[in-house]
């Protein structure tokens, strides 16, 4: 076949074919294909040399395949940030982050991230700057976030793979976990608290191994992330409308005689059903929420019942109390690691009361 490139059907080296390569690559992926190195290679220009065409199919396979990927993620670890080639960071159960290096030239970058969301059948670009999705890359399931570089003064487009596991993480990860099992057989309601990255999913997914595998579990996500460890399970995931929200799906649960609820994450108006459904007799909720410390995931909480409840009239000492009377413990997670737990014994004029069960010497 005839190159595509007229203008360089002379000897080519290295450099020049490579810019070669590059631009054709890049065609191919403007329109939304990732060709095979037979097809890519017959669309090449003609070479003198067998090391330009060697050189070229190794950039080709590396670029379409991702090998470079196989030894970082061998190594094990929850979350792979790529924020560019010399800028990896690989953050291990035990929160441990180390940094890593990838063989991809700065102007490489871009195209691989979009040969990723091609690969992934992703739209993704200036009107969709930031996809989520699933996908399975070197025999492992990851949730991929991908941000373009639009977003970003700098210029550049990023990855971020959570490794997502069938198999929960034993508890013993988490550190001291063993009075755990009473609370989830007594059918305690649960606040998982922690920052960003902090372990608070995965913890509950660990949680969920305690539990009969004979109770109606109903799991709440708007990503899916908890394990299925039960037929007896049934999942909602959220979608973009206000059928398809997590306070639709947990008003809907409720009718659904569920032994348990389990809510992947509280940001908005689910925590109103959430926490009524405490107040009205559901046993065994747990849920997970963004916060710095175990204290105060009750006060962010009362904000957000607040906030959506629709009740200006509810004052915040109400609030405080409907919350105190039905959590029973909250879990402060940090680092992947069980921080503090705390039982809720109270409040008084909006203050809640509790008392220390476990706490890290780190802490």
């Amino acid at each position: 076949m005839l190159s595509l490139f007229k203008e360089h059907e002379s000897v080519l080296k290295n450099d020049r074919g490579l810019n070669v390569a590059r631009d054709l690559l890049t065609s191919y992926l403007n329109k939304g294909m990732i060709p095979e190195w037979e097809d890519f290679f017959q669309s090449l220009p003609f070479f003198d040399e067998k090391s330009d065409i060697l050189f070229l199919k190794d950039y080709f396979l590396k670029l379409t395949k991702w090998t470079f990927l196989d030894e970082i993620i061998a190594l094990g670890g929850c979350e792979f940030f790529f924020h560019g080639p010399g800028y990896i960071q690989r953050i291990t159960l035990s929160g441990e982050k180390i940094n890593h290096q990838i063989s991809i030239s700065p102007e490489d970058w871009q195209l691989w991230l979009e040969i990723v969301s091609i690969h992934f059948k992703q739209n993704w670009n200036v009107q969709r700057p930031f996809i989520s999705f699933y996908g399975v890359i070197c025999d492992k399931q990851f949730r991929l976030s991908l941000i373009h570089c639009s977003t970003s003064p700098t210029g550049s487009s990023k990855l971020v793979l959570r490794a997502l596991s069938s198999v929960p993480y034993s508890l013993e990860a988490f550190g001291k976990t063993q009075f755990l099992q009473k609370m989830v057989n007594e059918k305690k309601n649960i606040l998982i608290a922690g920052s960003t990255g902090s372990g608070k999913t995965s913890f509950m997914g660990s949680l969920m191994t305690l539990i009969n595998p004979e109770e109606h579990i109903i799991i709440l996500e708007d990503t899916y992330e908890l394990p299925h460890l039960s037929t007896l399970q049934t999942r909602f995931l959220s979608g973009n409308t206000l059928e398809t929200s997590l306070k639709s799906y947990l008003s809907y649960s409720l009718r659904l005689s569920p032994d348990r609820i389990l809510l992947g994450e509280m940001r908005s108006d689910e925590v109103v059903p959430f926490l009524m459904a405490m107040n009205t007799g559901h046993r065994g909720l747990m849920g997970t929420i963004h916060s710095s410390s175990a204290i105060d995931s009750l006060y962010r909480l009362a904000l957000l019942f607040s906030l959506y409840s629709g009740e200006a009239s509810l004052s915040f000492e109400k609030i405080m109390e409907l919350i105190t009377r039905n959590l029973e413990y909250v879990v402060f997670m940090k680092n992947k690691k069980v921080f503090e737990v705390i039982k809720i014994l109270g409040s008084d004029k909006g203050t809640p009361f509790f008392e220390t069960i476990e706490r890290s010497p780190e802490y």
